[in-house]
């Protein structure tokens, strides 16, 4: 039997990406792609490979890029790609505000800021502090806030 209250969904909003990133990793890919394409009437070895290496950066920005922020009534959940996920209990978040968009390219900390406008600095008393960039900002912190004092 289970004693511990079940865990609920309080709040979910998307990851906001910006403009310049999109074109950083989709530029990325089309690279290697097309670059493969080209190899494939000269070298199709190196073909090959760099159409594994377009798999394999593709695959490596699903898994480690945020697709969503979750606030559970015990804990904030950073979703990556299926199944990754990044849990940051209640009990060790301090505060949760608004940061400047330089935060999102330098921070000391775990960065998952995928916008330079919609920047959110979680402050932890136990363990890393995080930056992550919810679409709707003012929302999210609204909701956190609420969480934090239940």
């Amino acid at each position: 039997m289970n004693t511990q209250p079940e865990s609920s969904l309080l709040h979910e909003d998307t990851a906001e990406y910006d403009s310049w990133l999109k074109l950083i990793l989709g530029g990325t890919l089309s690279f290697t792609l097309l670059l493969g394409v080209y190899l494939l009437y000269v070298d199709r070895t190196g073909a090959l490979i760099c159409f594994g290496v377009t798999v394999f950066d593709a695959l490596l920005f699903y898994a480690i890029l945020p697709q969503r922020y979750q606030i559970w009534t015990d804990r904030v959940r950073i979703v990556l790609g299926r199944p990754f996920s990044i849990n940051l209990p209640l009990s060790t978040i301090s505060e949760a505000r608004p940061a400047s968009g330089a935060k999102a390219f330098a921070y000391r900390g775990v960065r998952f800021a995928t916008s330079s406008k919609t920047v959110v600095e979680i402050v932890r008393h136990r363990g890393w502090n995080f930056v992550i960039s919810p679409a709707n900002r003012e929302l999210f912190l609204e909701r956190l806030a609420e969480a934090l004092e239940s």
